[in-house]
């Protein structure tokens, strides 16, 4: 995969990830009103900060793991299987109307954005899930274009992250609700789509290395 179309697959995946209701939305959405637009963006920072050290440790210590075909065989197809679950939920989801995000609060008010979007991260089991499948399958990719590709895909990462989280803090920061946003569910088909396309490549990439 050359660096474009991995930029453009990773913040997809990533966006599409960001769309799905969780505790960094509900903590950006209760605490925007409060700490203004910015707390999104610092929020997202923290988040990246984090993801930055677990896809530094991941690449250092499994390396040479990560260029054996059978290793990027087994990633690839558990990763497509995830992305093309996620997909279905998402245009399940999206069918039915927009998702409702229950906000409550976590007792970190106190805290600074970028603290209370590490912990959000570290403490979703979701996202352990999706480094553990999805993103080690996208770092087995990358990894085939060496550092660069790295940087290539942990930037179109945050910035999916970045783009939607940045939205959605505007939007609570200015006494708007996120179900009223009228493109929700567009985006969310539109991305669904797009996680099954991604899914079912990973799932030839993992079966031609394994064949």
């Amino acid at each position: 995969m050359s660096f474009v179309p991995l930029f453009i697959s990773a913040f997809i995946v990533a966006l599409s990830g960001a769309l799905m209701p969780g505790p960094m939305l509900a903590v950006t959405l209760s605490h925007s009103p409060r700490y203004g637009w910015k707390f999104g963006p610092l929020a997202v920072l923290g988040h990246g900060i984090l993801e930055l050290g677990l896809v530094s440790l991941v690449f250092l210590g499994a390396g040479p793991l990560l260029k054996a075909e059978s290793v990027q065989a087994g990633v690839g197809l558990a990763g497509g299987v995830i992305l093309v679950w996620m997909g279905k939920g998402m245009f399940t989801m999206a069918g039915s109307g927009t998702p409702e995000v229950s906000v409550r609060s976590d007792g970190q008010g106190g805290k600074r954005a970028m603290v209370l979007g590490a912990v959000t991260s570290i403490s979703n089991p979701y996202w352990t899930l999706w480094w553990a499948t999805v993103g080690l399958a996208y770092l087995t990719v990358a990894a085939e274009r060496g550092p660069f590709g790295i940087g290539v895909f942990f930037l179109g990462h945050i910035s999916g992250d970045m783009a939607w989280y940045t939205l959605v803090s505007i939007t609570a920061a200015r006494g708007m609700d996120v179900a009223d946003m009228k493109f929700y569910r567009a985006v969310m088909i539109l991305c669904s789509a797009a996680l099954v396309v991604l899914g079912l490549w990973f799932v030839w990439y993992g079966a031609r290395l394994l064949f």
